[in-house]
């Protein structure tokens, strides 16, 4: 019954690709103007057109796109664009959205999908490395990458996740009947992997093996075996501050990071009961990322976290204040990352647009670009990171608030600024079908 679920327990080195367990670069800003990024993305879409014919018979002849011999900033709302509900493993697209040779694709990330129903996107070697940048780039810009390693110093890093083993063996579990699902995991796993170079990584999502198996045995899952170990993290961050050091290595930060349903947990279930306080301030920055704001992430199911609330709690518990809590937006059908800080104006965080990338915010009604102060639908555009699959062009299911689309008002960030609201099938009245009916 388990005998395959042993064998995957065992491929510790099957992670990611090889090239991704060895390869690490210190980040080195790239420039992406909007000459360049035009001639990119009119490249991207050559190449799909030539080399996809879902592409091309499916999208293009919806839209009536012609491509054509140059492309301006001003002219990205015409490009076509792929809903996510393309990627969907139920679908079964997958292989017919390559725009690459299958022997080119190095791995398939997958979601962590609530329903049943994951998305699973082809990549390249070049795109897995595009998102390592991506990854190292809002590291650097909202959670203070540089200061992790200073000299001999390392940072220690909480992830409120399985480690990457666990999580590909749960990747192919969602994937399960994926012809590649030995290369599939989960996108998250491409973007965790840069922080165990720079420091200790603490996953707290654990398993228990006992436990486990019998869910095996008994059910054919995993559910029920896991659990989020808390006692830990509180021993070394007592151990950190009374010390200085980790084992054997001086800690220059300590950082929260992953799911904040599962932070909002170990607030609700037990730090705020047991009244626990230990000072953080200065020492320590949050990185919510991974998404479950909405109370739903993967399996996990605990109700909707209250951002406001949330970080209260850090500072009642931690004395971590909200300048150093940040989010991460990230969606699997994309390469791209967006580092956001929290507003006292808006009490969310404000999400911002990197230059590897651009967005539209389309209207609910008509899908038009919408202004300024308005709600719409998602969409991002990048030609960088997509070359395995059709995504140079997402349009997401969720519904953001456009702050501004030249900089963020409160930081100066350059680029788009935007909040997100929920999830278009939450909005009443409203659903992905209803506005998007041409999947096939």
């Amino acid at each position: 019954i388990f005998s395959e679920e042993t064998i995957l327990f065992l491929k510790f080195h099957d992670l990611l690709p090889e090239e991704l367990n060895t390869k690490y670069f210190d980040f080195k800003s790239r420039d992406y103007l909007d000459e360049k990024f035009c001639k990119d993305i009119l490249n991207q879409i050559n190449l799909s057109y030539d080399n996809c014919n879902y592409y091309k018979d499916k999208i293009c002849n919806k839209f009536d796109f012609t491509i054509p011999d140059e492309i301006s900033i001003s002219d990205l709302a015409t490009i076509p664009y792929t809903p996510t509900e393309t990627f969907k493993k139920s679908g079964n697209r997958t292989l017919n959205l390559t725009k690459v040779p299958h022997e080119k694709i190095a791995l398939y990330s997958c979601s962590s999908s609530t329903t049943g129903d994951p998305s699973i996107v082809p990549r390249t070697l070049e795109d897995l490395d595009q998102i390592q940048y991506n990854s190292i780039k809002v590291f650097t810009e909202f959670f203070k990458w540089k200061e992790l390693k200073t000299g001999s110093k390392e940072g220690v890093i909480f992830n409120f996740s399985p480690d990457r083993l666990i999580m590909s063996i749960m990747a192919k579990r969602s994937a399960e009947g994926f012809e590649f699902v030995d290369k599939t995991r989960y996108f998250t796993a491409c973007m965790n992997k840069p922080w165990e170079f720079y420091g200790h990584e603490e996953y707290l999502v654990k398993i228990k093996y006992l436990k486990t198996l019998w869910a095996i045995i008994s059910t054919f899952s995993l559910k029920g075996g896991f659990v989020l170990d808390v006692t830990k993290m509180l021993k070394m961050i007592k151990k950190i501050i009374r010390t200085g050091y980790w084992k054997s290595n001086e800690v220059s930060k300590v950082l929260f990071g992953g799911s904040p349903l599962l932070m909002n947990n170990m607030f609700e279930k037990r730090l705020l009961k047991e009244k626990v306080f230990i000072d953080l301030d200065g020492k320590s920055v949050v990185g919510c990322g991974g998404g479950g704001w909405d109370g739903v992430k993967g399996e996990a199911k605990m109700g909707e976290v209250n951002k406001s609330r949330f970080i209260e709690s850090y500072e009642k518990v931690f004395n971590i204040k909200s300048k150093d809590i940040r989010d991460i937006y990230a969606f699997t059908e994309g390469p791209t990352l967006f580092g956001g800080h929290w507003s006292e104006k808006y009490q969310d965080f404000l999400l911002h647009c990197p230059d590897t990338a651009r967005i539209i915010v389309r209207d609910l009604e008509n899908l038009e670009p919408a202004n300024d102060g308005e709600e719409g639908l998602l969409e991002v555009l990048t030609p960088y990171g997509v070359n395995g699959s059709i995504n140079q062009a997402v349009l997401v299911d969720d519904i953001v608030e456009l702050i501004s689309r030249n900089k963020c008002p409160e930081c100066g960030y350059k680029g788009a600024t935007f909040r997100i609201q929920g999830r278009l099938k939450n909005a009443q009245g409203k659903s992905c079908s209803s506005l998007i009916d041409w999947v096939h």
